[in-house]
């Protein structure tokens, strides 16, 4: 809705809003990183299914453990690196909205925090119980 406000007062009224685009930069990355601990936990994100033809559970597990390792790694880089960005850039305001910036900056280690819980929680729930429970979604 703003985006199109933003069109309607940037091409119709000739008029633009100073605080639209800048809104809906911060909203959107916001909007990212919480939507992607939930698609990280519903098994919607992007997969390479090299190995999903394998029969044997425990190397099917072994495979699934280790890319949930890979993400917690870089879910604790993103949170690492993510909070000081944050915590610095606290004085600065935004230029059109005049909002601290380390409310956009805290978008990126509160989302990969909700995305390590996630993995956690996957970590430690058996393939098998996932997809039990996905079956049961899909059935009418």
């Amino acid at each position: 809705m703003m985006n199109v406000a933003q069109v309607f007062f940037r091409y119709v009224l000739v008029d633009p809003l100073s605080w639209s685009e800048e809104t809906m930069r911060y909203s959107t990355t916001w909007m990212v990183m919480l939507a992607g601990s939930a698609a990280l936990f519903r098994g919607e994100h992007m997969v390479i299914s090299l190995f999903t033809s394998v029969r044997s559970p425990i190397f099917r597990r072994l495979i699934h453990l280790s890319v949930l390792t890979c993400i917690a790694g870089f879910c604790l880089l993103l949170m690492w690196e993510g909070f000081p960005a944050a915590i610095n850039n606290m004085r600065q305001m935004s230029p059109a909205t005049r909002i601290p910036m380390a409310i956009p900056y805290m978008a990126i280690p509160v989302g990969a925090s909700l995305m390590l819980l996630k993995v956690l929680c996957l970590m430690v729930l058996p393939e098998d119980v996932l997809r039990r429970e996905e079956a049961e979604e899909n059935q009418p």
